[in-house]
């Protein structure tokens, strides 16, 4: 993926859902998430959001196959309505999670 398909997707996520009561929200992707799956999964986003308009069971199965995908590169995303923020950010791993219980237990 280029970085110019990267700018459109991006761009067409914000003018596709950064509107009305969301105009006022700010996209931040923290450094960690590489540039391609950022845009993987706002394209996922955009997708996800023009299918919920449509058949149900089409809706469902489109959001379940986004958030498959999602978990698959390791992105999640987050809206934060106090600072009027969504983020893209790397989702840990079952791994590390066990890691930190194991720490946090037996020191």
């Amino acid at each position: 993926m280029t970085n110019e398909e990267i700018e459109k997707i991006i761009e067409s996520w914000k003018n596709h859902l950064a509107t009305g009561g969301m105009e006022d929200f700010k996209l931040e992707i923290e450094h960690n998430v590489p540039k391609e799956f950022a845009a993987i999964a706002l394209y996922m986003d955009s997708k996800t959001v023009k299918a919920s308009g449509g058949n149900e069971d089409y809706y469902e199965g489109y959001r379940q196959a986004s958030i498959d995908v999602l978990n698959v590169i390791g992105v999640q995303m987050a809206q934060d309505d106090q600072t009027k923020t969504i983020t893209l950010f790397r989702k840990e791993s079952n791994d590390a999670k066990q890691e930190e219980l194991k720490k946090h237990i037996w020191g």
